[in-house]
């Protein structure tokens, strides 16, 4: 089974300009997220914590 967790409440979810709700910057960044832990799946990890682009954690995934 397969989980995914990861709130996207923070900065690195708004627009960087003027800290407003923004769907692109939200959406811009929930890909980046999906594609690092599709590159961690294809390295063989089988969990690991969910990091924004500021560097704080926001969430887990698993794979076991």
């Amino acid at each position: 089974m397969f989980n995914l967790k990861f709130t996207t409440g923070n900065a690195a979810f708004r627009d960087p300009y003027d800290g407003s709700e923004d769907k692109l910057f939200e959406r811009l960044e929930c890909i980046r997220i999906l594609k690092r832990i599709a590159q961690e799946l294809e390295d063989g990890d089988t969990h690991g914590s969910i990091m924004d682009i500021n560097g704080n954690k926001i969430g887990e995934w698993s794979n076991e």
